[in-house]
């Protein structure tokens, strides 16, 4: 590409690559995605095999994974200050049924949930602080458990 890809003056952009980096960079989020064929010292590796910036929903595979997928979304500017707009960032959490067990006594996808939480509410890491608005349980139509997690936060206009 002519353009430099890698400085993308695009708060979407910036803000995706920050929150794959600080999910993958968290000992116990990569311990909870539970992938034993990426190699501890490549956390990275988890991106586009257990960590999507984008929501998809799992297919028919040979092997049972764990995923965390997100988005960030510009919502509005804001009524009373057009310099100003609302984001949301949400994230995804498919568990597949067979590895929703964990050894902490909680649910794969309850414990994962919890761990983005404390990550990441209140937390200053994209600029303004984000607060979680909503944290919903669900289910696939196929074998996977959910938690969806939403975050909000008033960012500039740019």
């Amino acid at each position: 590409m002519k353009r430099d890809i890698q400085n993308v003056d695009d708060d979407i952009v910036r803000k995706k690559r920050i929150i794959e980096q600080m999910l993958y960079s968290d000992e116990d989020i990569v311990e909870a995605l539970d992938n034993p064929d990426i190699d501890p010292s490549c956390p990275e590796d988890l991106v586009y095999t257990n960590i999507y910036p984008c929501v998809r929903i799992p297919g028919t595979q040979d092997v049972s994974k764990n995923f965390i997928c997100f988005t960030v979304d510009d919502r509005e500017t804001m009524p009373n200050n057009p310099v100003m707009k609302s984001q949301y960032i949400q994230f995804v959490v498919f568990v597949h049924k067979d590895h929703i067990e964990t050894k902490y006594g909680m649910a794969r996808h309850d414990l994962i949930g919890y761990l983005i939480r404390d990550i990441f509410n209140l937390s200053n890491a994209l600029g303004p602080q984000m607060e979680l608005q909503s944290n919903r349980e669900g289910v696939t139509d196929t074998d996977y458990h959910t938690r969806t997690l939403r975050f909000e936060l008033i960012a500039d206009n740019s």
